[in-house]
């Protein structure tokens, strides 16, 4: 037998009846909360390496906090609303 999967997992079966409780699809909602998450992180990484960035120049916070928000709505009109 290989690895164990989240398919294996009791966890799954809790989170496809709630999910189904619902009345929502438990793969689709999984993978909208993924890909949630990966968004979240995209930005944390950004965010971290922008403050590092804003230190080592002649930016101030409040400047790097405004390039994030800039940088958001320019995301947010490319790939349109999430």
């Amino acid at each position: 037998m290989g690895q164990p999967t989240v398919l294996d997992s009791p966890v799954w079966e809790q989170f496809q009846k709630a999910a189904r409780a619902r009345r929502r699809n438990p793969v689709q909602l999984l993978t909208e909360y993924m890909n949630e998450c990966l968004e979240i992180w995209e930005d944390q990484q950004m965010d971290q390496d922008m403050q590092k960035e804003a230190r080592s120049s002649a930016y101030h916070e409040d400047e790097a906090v405004n390039l994030v928000r800039q940088y958001r709505q320019e995301k947010q009109k490319r790939y349109g609303q999430s």
